[in-house]
């Protein structure tokens, strides 16, 4: 579930791969340290704690996360695109789900 909680440091939410993001809305990568599509820009914030890791990127280089995976320390993994609709609206969409069989 998302809480109140933020990630030390990243400013992100906190949130596990059972957590529904409907009303979760644009999320800000402040100071992503990671070139995840190589393309010389950095576009990614991971990280990590005794739950599990969470990977932040924005591929079109906007200033928000377009996709988040998340992988529980139980493995039970998730992943969400941010998606913009013509209308203005706009929702996070669950793309993967499943677990690694730990």
């Amino acid at each position: 579930m998302v809480t109140s909680g933020e990630i030390p440091g990243l400013g992100l939410p906190d949130i596990d791969a059972h957590t529904p993001l409907g009303g979760l809305g644009p999320v800000e990568l402040h100071h992503p340290s990671q070139d995840i599509d190589g393309d010389g820009i950095l576009d990614t914030s991971t990280s990590s704690d005794d739950e599990g890791t969470r990977i932040w990127s924005d591929y079109d280089n906007d200033g928000l996360a377009d996709h988040v995976t998340v992988v529980e320390e139980d493995g039970d993994y998730a992943a969400w695109e941010y998606r913009r609709h013509p209308d203005g609206t706009s929702e996070w969409i669950r793309t993967d789900q499943g677990s690694l069989g730990k």
